[in-house]
């Protein structure tokens, strides 16, 4: 071979190198772009926004305070408000030894934008940083009294709350976790993921309206949770054909002996494919904590499979062989 002939291939080579990072490269960039919808840590010591029925900012700072924000609504005891300017936002019970319930409830999208897992791989991601204060006034108990939800509520123009209350009963879809507070885990089932399964009801007080899926994500007797130390949900929710992929984790301290509490399921059937809401229910300060401060709340939309233009995929190849060359000169 002539060395002008091994020029020419070694060119040729480097065509087809760049030629396959560009490709790989905008492949890669078009799978799991996260959007977010919500990321709140109540810089402007504000719970109350947008109003109804907005809800959401979905993904715009409307107001320049750098939060996306949703509005939260309390209902029963205690209170729910920001204690300032970068929160936390604070649940608290009226009483330490309080067993009455409250309702924080959060739409994280305007009514008429849910969140729509339509195409295979579509995720949808909730974040949720909180800390609890006081945890059963210091005694334990067996209970799964610490419950929170992600559900669609009806767009019915009844069936969101526009002021503070618990929400009405109505034909939510989706999914809860019916899960124990204690310092250690009392319940048998102190994990426990739960599908939707009445036509309609309330959202999270009467555990009949649920059915329990999958197995326990954490083990009766094994280390609870502590005063003062933060614990982090995510929640992910993923298309997977006909199907969801439910993945649910809380990490934080010693929480279930090695600090994860998880559990994984696959509906093969799931009751809905849309969400909008966020929903907790700690029933009774002796049953969960006094206070639940709150540091972050996050919502995520991670669309799937998205397959890139011909033509895109040409420019950002051309854009790569440009990179080699320059780093050849």
């Amino acid at each position: 071979m002539t060395e002008s002939s091994s020029c020419a291939l070694a060119r040729r080579r480097r065509w087809f190198i760049a030629a396959q990072a560009g490709i790989a490269t905008l492949v890669l960039a078009s799978f799991g772009h996260a959007q977010v919808l919500v990321r709140d840590t109540w810089k402007d010591a504000v719970d109350s926004d947008p109003a109804a029925p907005i809800h959401s900012e979905h993904g715009v700072d409307t107001d320049g305070d750098g939060d996306l924000e949703s509005v939260w609504y309390q209902g029963g005891d205690g209170t729910l408000d920001p204690v300032g300017a970068n929160g936390p936002q604070r649940g608290k019970f009226s009483a330490p030894t309080v067993t009455s319930s409250a309702s924080w409830t959060t739409y994280f999208t305007p009514g008429s934008n849910v969140v729509n897992l339509a195409n295979n791989g579509d995720k949808l991601r909730v974040t949720w940083k909180f800390t609890p204060t006081n945890i059963n006034n210091g005694g334990t108990n067996t209970s799964q009294n610490f419950r929170f939800a992600l559900v669609d509520t009806p767009t019915d123009g009844a069936s969101r709350l526009t002021a503070n209350g618990a929400p009405a009963s109505a034909a939510f879809g989706g999914y809860a976790m019916f899960t124990n507070m204690s310092s250690t885990l009392g319940n048998s089932s102190p994990f426990r993921l739960m599908e939707r399964n009445v036509a309609s009801g309330d959202l999270l007080s009467t555990s009949g309206n649920w059915l329990a899926v999958g197995t326990t994500g954490a083990a009766t007797g094994n280390h609870g949770y502590d005063n003062g130390t933060e614990y982090t949900l995510v929640w992910d929710m993923t298309r997977n054909g006909t199907g969801l992929d439910i993945d649910v984790k809380i990490t934080g301290g010693t929480l279930d002996n090695d600090g994860v509490a998880q559990v994984l399921f696959n509906d093969p059937t799931p009751n809905s494919f849309t969400y909008d809401t966020f929903g907790i229910r700690p029933s009774g300060a002796t049953t969960t904590a006094e206070i639940i401060d709150t540091s972050l709340f996050q919502v995520e939309f991670v669309a799937g499979g998205v397959v890139p233009e011909p033509a895109s995929l040409a420019i950002l190849a051309l854009a790569g062989l440009g990179l080699a060359r320059r780093r050849r000169a």
